[in-house]
Formats: structure tokens, C-alpha cells, sequence
């Protein structure tokens, strides 16, 4: 597989910007929520930044899906929402202290047009969020979520036959509680699996629609980040 991260370089004030919001978060050792990219693991770690290698601290179990001249990325906090891409340049490697880590390039660009971001969450728990058709008037468990689209559970081939790969589904919302819900302008089916599909979504621009997802979203990452002081710190 050729890579062509080496030509994704961006300007000397862009790759500047980047190295120093890279090096705010080693040095006030702050988590980030990190994604290898084509698979679903996501994990909270820290970073440190030595010259040109970004070191990440790896999570307990962490090996699968994690490879040479893989991909990761991450949301970085002082950006404005914006994210990185990081070519993985050794999978598994020890600190002198004997903790695993795993090395990285230093990007030098942020991720442009991204459909769906690293600020994406499970939500598997909960089984109050669901994705409500109004024609047919069905109602599917949410699995994953962002602010550009969801992981939707598929109970039975009758469900597999309603999200149709490309094709858009309209009169479409997400509901998170009895009285709060998120409508959309439309949705988009993306990749079907065999018991869930991926679907690409555009909010309602009118309403608050926009804003109740965002406050969601922003309330799992502060309690996964709470969740994650003092851990994954690098020796």
C-alpha cells in the first residue's frame, strides 16, 4: 500500500502551530482522544514530542489494528476543534522505564475536510439514543456518534433493507431522551456491516438542533477526560 502522508506537508506557520499545540499538550500532559484510523478502536492516552517522534502512551491490550505506517488521529484542544493525522512508525516500543509506547512522525499539517472527526463516541450504553425514521416509522439503536454521523445497530435483514448504501434517507432524527431530540436535514447510509451500517448525516440548520448535539458530544468527552486524569502518563 503506498502511503502518501509525506505529501500532506503543510506551510512553515501551519507546521509551526502544530508543533506547539503538539508540545502544550506533552507539557501540561493533558489527554487527547486518539483513533487509528479504518477500524474502530479509539482510546484516551498522552503525548510527549521529542525532535521529530511524538511518543504515545499506550493503553493496556492495545495491539490490534496498531501497525507500521498506520494512521492515527486526534482532536488537539487549542485548535479550534481541529485535528492531526500521525504516520505510526513503531507500533510497539518500551521507555527505559519499561512502559509501552508507541512512536510516531510529527505531523505538520491539520486534517482538512474531514466528514466525520476523532470527536466520536460510543454510545452503545445507551439505550435511550436511537435513530427515528418517519417512513417506515421505526426507531434504531445508536451505537457510535458524532457530529457528522453515527454507527446504527441493524436488528434483522428487514433493517439492512432499509439503509441502502448512498442512498439519502430524509425525515430523519436522532432522539436522546423523551423530550430532546436532534433532527436532520438528511442521512446517508456508508457502510453496511453485517449487524450495523455507518451513516454520514447533515443537522437541521434551523432550531437548536446543532447545539443540543454538540452539548452531548462535549459532555462525553469532559467525562471521559475526567475519567482519564492521572492515567496514561508518560515516565
Amino acid at each position: 500500500m503506498v502511503n502518501f502522508l509525506h505529501l500532506l506537508g503543510g506551510s512553515p506557520r501551519e507546521e509551526k502551530e502544530v508543533l506547539q499545540a503538539l508540545q502544550a499538550l506533552d507539557k501540561n500532559h493533558t489527554a487527547v482522544r486518539m483513533e487509528i484510523e479504518n477500524t474502530a478502536i479509539r482510546f484516551l492516552t498522552r503525548i510527549a514530542v521529542k525532535s521529530k517522534t511524538v511518543i504515545v502512551a499506550k493503553p493496556p491490550g492495545l495491539r490490534e489494528g496498531l501497525k507500521k505506517q498506520a494512521t492515527v488521529r486526534f482532536r488537539l484542544p487549542e485548535s479550534g476543534g481541529r485535528e492531526v493525522r500521525m504516520e505510526v512508525t513503531a507500533p510497539h516500543f518500551n521507555l527505559s522505564s519499561g512502559q509501552p509506547v508507541f512512536l510516531c512522525k510529527t505531523p505538520t499539517a491539520y486534517v482538512e475536510h474531514a466528514l466525520r472527526t476523532s470527536l466520536r463516541f460510543s454510545t452503545a450504553r445507551f439505550k435511550s439514543i436511537q435513530l427515528r425514521l418517519s417512513a417506515p416509522p421505526e426507531s434504531y439503536r445508536v451505537m457510535d456518534l458524532s457530529m457528522a454521523g453515527c454507527q446504527v445497530h441493524l436488528n434483522d435483514q428487514k433493517a439492512r433493507e432499509v439503509f441502502q448504501v448512498g442512498v439519502p434517507i430524509a425525515g430523519v432524527a436522532i432522539q436522546l431522551a423523551d423530550k430532546a431530540s436532534v433532527d436532520l436535514e438528511r442521512l446517508v447510509p456508508r457502510s453496511l456491516r453485517t449487524r450495523s451500517v455507518g451513516c454520514e448525516f447533515s443537522v437541521q440548520a434551523e432550531g437548536n438542533s446543532r447545539s443540543i448535539l454538540q452539548r452531548l458530544l462535549e459532555s462525553f468527552e469532559h467525562s471521559e477526560l475526567a475519567a482519564a486524569s492521572g492515567s496514561a502518563q508518560l515516565a
